[in-house]
């Protein structure tokens, strides 16, 4: 027994001196500066969904960490309704949704509830969140799991996770080679002793920045962090929610004491909860803000500014061309960390141990931004990353997109009968088809029933039978209107059985949609990416759980339908 005893000392011993040699440097106090922001956290999730703790819980952390906003985005399809901006434990809690799509996760917040729910591709989410009057943040488009990554470069989405600690530990968890490994296993030792500096070593860089600021050069995109905080450690190929295998770190307040996202409101907080969140709601749609990796050193403090003859702005701002550009960044950095500025992915000025940094920049349209990086340790990591500051035109917009150009088109509902026409459905739902009268002439009266109960698969469908095909045809074009705000979509089914859709966005207003098929999209795994035009043999107005509940009943109204043979 005895030598039981001090072996497990001497084992014990030996694990204190090793983590008190494999410890990350204690993160550094730095003299506190008023830069006139407002830190908070972005993308945490509660027990309403995959994360530990309730609202209060989490919210209370947030204080404990000296946090004045949280942003609860716990998973859902976006039909519960939000709660209202609130305090809790002194903090301004706001509620969002992550919304899972087939390109990846997005983050909606300042946003009522949606009229169905919001799924499919992140095309149509982001569309729709942005219908219904939300901020949406494209979720971590570094993750390692194709599911969670982001992957619609091409959506108009408001804003990217450029930092996300939770996709951090899954990268080096799936890195080949032993050193990912061994970071893993420092951190998990240390994590108990210095638990905010753990989860900053381990944060990876960005793989995005190339196509953020491709994008970023075209349109306003603001950069930002999400925590994505559970609260729950799962295995390497899991989600929180996942797995009945979960340890209850990094704990909330460790992850909030570990990032923060600085935000610069235009009003001071006044304690009325709803109008500081439309307060905070303002500056963060204008990437009024900066983020912060508090784990390397606290409080930080930053601003960047740019000049020229037309004036003066901020992160996040436009300034039209009027000659050459003065930039300052102004910030508490500790010694030996490095000041970075960009113009896109370009870095053009590098200035170590300064707090208070000038550059001459050009005349011409840029994409200024800076970050400042410690030194401290191996690899070094971004401290604070802020948003760009716009140089270009000030009225300069992407061109609308052109509208398909029809050449010729033919009927394939003349408004007195349904010849061609039929429906299909699961064998719970129902679906029937009929000719009514409307304001403009005999419409098609769809009508569909989905049964209820859990989603598994219901469906009901208005199908057009195409026996010869569709090779002279492009796509199909038809006005339509619906009893509520839908989502449907909008198939062709070929020889094989495979089916590629669009969805398309209906309500109470009539309105022509016109659908190419060159635009369709794959409806699970098809045999060929695109569908063959001679081989189509069906197409179909499908209703089903991806956009609408079980047990939902509704109709959809359709008139001046054809297919039609255009330029493009």
């Amino acid at each position: 027994m005895k030598k039981l005893l001090l072996a497990t000392a001497a084992v014990l011993a030996a694990v204190f001196f090793w983590v008190l040699l494999t410890l990350p440097p204690a993160r550094i106090a730095v003299a506190a500066a008023d830069d006139g922001t407002i830190a908070g956290i972005i993308h945490v999730h509660t027990s309403r969904s995959d994360g530990l703790s309730s609202p209060e819980h989490v919210a209370a952390a947030a204080a404990r960490a000296g946090l004045k906003f949280l942003v609860f985005t716990d998973h859902g399809d976006a039909t519960r309704p939000p709660d209202p901006p609130t305090y809790r434990s002194g903090v301004l809690c706001l509620d969002g949704v992550e919304v899972s799509t087939s390109g990846g996760h997005y983050v909606a917040i300042d946003m009522p509830a949606s009229p169905y729910p919001l799924g499919g591709e992140a095309r149509d989410v982001v569309e729709d969140v942005r219908r219904l009057g939300g901020f949406g943040i494209a979720a971590h488009p570094d993750s390692p799991k194709p599911q969670l990554r982001w992957a619609d470069w091409t959506a108009p989405f408001d804003a990217i996770e450029l930092l996300n600690p939770d996709t951090s530990w899954r990268l080096l968890a799936q890195s080949p080679g032993w050193g990912s490994d061994w970071r893993l296993l420092k951190g998990f030792l240390d994590y108990p002793f210095r638990a905010p500096e753990v989860i900053a070593s381990l944060i990876q860089p960005t793989t995005a920045l190339e196509k953020w600021a491709a994008l970023a050069s075209q349109r306003r995109i603001v950069s930002i962090a999400g925590a994505d905080a559970h609260a729950k450690l799962t295995p390497r190929s899991a989600d929180p929610g996942d797995s009945r295998f979960a340890l209850p770190f990094p704990g909330y307040e460790s992850s909030f004491r570990a990032m923060s996202v600085h935000v610069r409101v235009d009003a001071a907080l006044t304690g009325q909860a709803a109008a500081d969140a439309a307060v905070l709601m303002r500056a963060i749609r204008n990437g009024h803000l900066y983020t912060a990796v508090d784990g390397l050193a606290t409080p930080p403090a930053f601003a960047l500014s740019a000049t020229n003859a037309l004036g003066t702005v901020h992160e996040g701002d436009v300034l039209g061309l009027g000659g050459p550009v003065l930039l300052h960044v102004q910030s508490n950095a500790p010694a030996g960390f490095v000041t970075i500025v960009h113009d896109g992915t370009k870095v053009i000025s590098t200035a170590r141990d300064t707090q208070d940094h000038v550059v001459h920049a050009g005349e011409g349209p840029a994409l200024y931004w800076a970050e400042i990086v410690s030194s401290v340790g191996l690899p070094p990591v971004t401290w604070i990353r802020s948003n760009p500051v716009y140089i270009r035109q000030r009225d300069a917009s992407p061109p609308p997109a052109d509208p398909v150009a029809i050449q010729a088109s033919d009927a394939v509902f003349d408004g007195r009968s349904l010849n061609g026409w039929s429906v299909e459905h699961d064998a719970r739902s129902q679906a029937a088809a009929d000719i009514a009268p409307g304001a403009s002439g005999n419409e098609m009266l769809y009508r569909f029933a989905l049964a209820g109960g859990a989603a598994v698969g219901q469906y009901a469908s208005l199908v057009l039978n195409l026996p010869l095909g569709a090779s002279s045809y492009s796509g199909v074009r038809f006005t339509v209107r619906a009893d509520r705000p839908m989502r449907v979509s909008l198939q062709v089914r070929d020889t094989t059985a495979d089916r590629w859709q669009r969805s398309i966005y209906v309500d109470r207003t009539a309105g022509e949609r016109t659908v190419t098929f060159a635009d369709l999209q794959p409806v699970g795994v098809t045999h060929v990416r695109s569908p063959a035009r001679d081989a189509m043999r069906s197409l179909m107005l499908v209703v089903d759980t991806t956009n609408t509940r079980p047990g939902t009943s509704g109709q959809i109204w359709i008139r001046a339908a054809a297919l039609v043979r255009s330029s493009q």
